[in-house]
């Protein structure tokens, strides 16, 4: 996208900095985000024993996250004046990398919220949430009317809580990059 000088001075910019300038925080946090992203989608898309088919699924998230990423970038190289970037090849090659970051930031919870929603409805999320959803119904206080909208509404909470939607939300990996459960 930049011209071979521009990539050269950055490449060396960043060789001095050790990769802590602006540009490579971003680059770091955006690979981070796209291994999470085709982590996320592995969840619900992939066979998890097959490291083959995880890895598919997760090549496809990141060919579709780099289309992203292109597009963006060409909207914002769209936007400016002709050689107004050449005064800066530093900050446009951050800005450039902050637009990668942005793209995949914005993509990753449509991801999450996919994985979430395809998990909630697996096998043993629904009969968790069955168990849970009869265990609150035949409470005490719900008793003597376990099908009173009382009840019916306690045992629904129950039921959507036991599938933990706050698990889903949390990062696959700590800031180390290990993948937890």
């Amino acid at each position: 996208m930049l011209s071979g000088a521009v990539t050269m001075q950055v490449r060396d910019r960043a060789a001095r900095s050790a990769g802590l300038c602006e540009e490579c925080g971003y680059r770091r946090r955006t690979e981070a985000a796209i291994v999470e992203a085709g982590l996320v989608a592995a969840t619900w898309a992939a066979d998890l024993g097959n490291a083959a088919d995880v890895a598919a699924v997760t090549a496809d998230v990141r060919a579709s996250l780099a289309a992203d990423i292109e597009r963006t970038q060409r909207e914002f190289l769209d936007s400016v004046e002709p050689g107004e970037l050449d005064a800066d090849p530093a900050g446009a090659t951050s800005v450039l990398a902050f637009a990668a970051l942005q793209a995949v930031e914005a993509a990753l919870p449509e991801y999450r919220s996919s994985a979430l929603g395809r998990l909630g409805r697996a096998e043993e999320a629904e009969a968790e949430a069955r168990r849970t959803y009869r265990t609150e119904q035949v409470r005490r206080w719900f008793k003597h009317n376990p099908h009173g909208a009382d009840a019916i509404a306690a045992a629904m909470k129950a039921a959507d809580t036991a599938r933990l939607p706050e698990l889903a939300a949390r990062p696959l990996d700590d800031a180390t990059g290990t993948v937890i459960a």
